[in-house]
């Protein structure tokens, strides 16, 4: 299965990433998400039990005519409920292949690849925020020269290594992007590959505690919340869980 988030920074008037992404991976289905009643700041508490058909209880879907963009509203912690089961649990309706709108991703969804789109100006700018840390790729969108440059000093100081791509995305995607991202997502499919090897290895059982999870997580360098991801994906109960991980 691969997942993979759309999270927006700056004056982006039109958040419109979906349209553009499937023209050149039409394989994709997009899921957006309209939320109300948000919860406020803090990811989501999957421990909380709720029935999968209690959850879409009040969610509205609206279908493209060529069912590739799902549009959902309703509560956020439905939604976010909703969307993951549809990811991984529902036979039916279940996508192998999917990219999330809607939320912040890296929050929300941080088992997902995390594309991270940037609008200048950014006028909230820390030392580290979180979504440049955890950011698989940047595209600075449409940037002006001078403008670009000074952002890009800035965040190569922050985390050198990232990709980062200047592009007019409403044009479409360049040639370089897209094998970048196609890189991006082998390696996600080849991480979860590797989890589910090493679950099926080393555990008799399908439970596994947190410390497990942990160390096993650390031995493949692999995330945490891919690990547990991976866990839920493939029916593991993770005991003793201590950072809300999983």
């Amino acid at each position: 299965m691969l997942a993979v988030a759309v999270n927006y920074i700056g004056a982006i008037k039109e958040k419109q990433f979906g349209p553009v992404f499937v023209k050149f991976f039409d394989d994709f289905k997009v899921v957006k998400t309209s939320p109300y009643g948000d919860l406020g700041k803090g990811r989501l508490q999957l421990c909380q039990p709720e029935e999968y058909e209690e959850a879409l209880k009040g969610i509205q879907k609206y279908w493209d005519p060529t069912e590739t963009f799902l549009e959902l509203k309703g509560p956020k912690d439905k939604l976010q409920k909703v969307v993951r089961q549809m990811c991984f649990f529902d036979e039916e309706k279940k996508y192998e292949k999917v990219l999330l709108e809607g939320f912040d991703g890296i929050t929300d969804f941080p088992w997902a690849v995390q594309i991270v789109m940037v609008q200048l100006p950014v006028l909230d700018w820390g030392q580290e925020p979180e979504w440049l840390r955890k950011a698989d790729i940047l595209i600075l969108n449409d940037a002006d020269r001078q403008e670009s440059r000074d952002f890009l000093a800035k965040v190569k100081k922050a985390r050198p290594g990232i990709e980062i791509f200047i592009e007019k995305v409403q044009e479409g995607l360049s040639k370089e992007l897209k094998q970048c991202l196609e890189t991006l997502f082998a390696e996600y499919l080849e991480k979860r590959r590797r989890i589910r090897e090493v679950l099926e290895k080393q555990q008799s059982e399908q439970v596994i505690s947190c410390e497990q999870a942990h160390r096993m997580a650390g031995k493949l360098k692999v995330s945490l919340f891919l690990f547990g991801n991976v866990c839920d994906e493939c029916g593991y109960r993770v005991t003793r869980c201590r950072l809300g991980c999983f």
